[in-house]
């Protein structure tokens, strides 16, 4: 299956664990749509996917725990994501509210 590239964000934002900020930190995000959506139907985000520096923080995610992750971007979104390498390679599961 192709995907479509959506948006490419980059930038500097924070990243918490639940309530507690880890650290403020350079980002850059893809976000893709399945290639089978057509012009008139509205662009699903099918996937989004990353990096972030995570240089200091490893352990804090460790202990944290992956699931409460959060990054907010420049523009005040909030991605809810789970880190999928020790290099800082994430995957986003979804924009939080």
């Amino acid at each position: 299956m192709t995907r479509r590239l959506l948006e490419s964000l980059s930038g500097v934002g924070t990243v918490h664990a639940g309530d507690t900020l880890l650290r403020t930190t350079r980002y850059t995000l893809s976000v893709w749509s399945p290639d089978e959506s057509t012009a008139a139907e509205p662009k699903a985000v099918g996937t989004i996917d990353g990096h972030i520096d995570i240089t200091g923080i490893a352990e804090a995610v460790v202990l944290a725990g992956p699931e409460s992750l959060t990054l907010t971007t420049e523009d005040g979104r909030r991605l809810g994501f789970q880190l999928t390498s020790s290099g800082g390679s994430i995957v986003g599961r979804g924009w939080l509210p």
